[in-house]
């Protein structure tokens, strides 16, 4: 439960936040499948190779990695060789391993800087972890 939902207004609604769990599952397992989003507004680049699922104000960032401790970024692609080859041109062809990082609410413009920091701190921690 979420209790701070900033989709919903004064009123809890459980109901819809299983509703939107279930979404965000199928957005990983299409990214999974599919090596892309299931829909161009699923997913934003935020910075170094940080990535969000979006849904509504909620958000979850990922990023990839081969596996093996080491990061490369993967911005908007600029040539077709670092593209998915599907249907979204802008999207990455990612790594093997794409991770989740930090689950955040998206209340103003743009993405807070302590909400990517917190992704960073994620990132370094999962990536040290492969390295042992």
């Amino acid at each position: 439960m979420w209790i701070e939902d900033p989709d919903f207004g004064e009123h809890f609604p459980d109901d819809a936040q299983i509703s939107d769990y279930d979404k965000l599952l199928t957005f990983f397992q299409t990214l999974a499948d599919r090596g892309e989003p299931c829909y161009g507004r699923a997913v934003n680049d935020l910075d170094d190779g940080i990535w969000e699922f979006k849904l509504g104000a909620k958000r979850l960032s990922f990023f990839d990695t081969p596996g093996d401790g080491t990061y490369y970024p993967k911005l908007r692609p600029r040539t077709a060789d670092e593209a998915s080859g599907g249907d979204y041109y802008w999207f990455p062809n990612f790594d093997e391993y794409v991770r989740l990082g930090h689950a955040f609410p998206k209340t103003g413009r743009q993405t807070t800087d302590r909400d990517l920091e917190l992704t960073l701190v994620v990132r370094e921690e999962d990536l040290e972890h492969d390295k042992r």
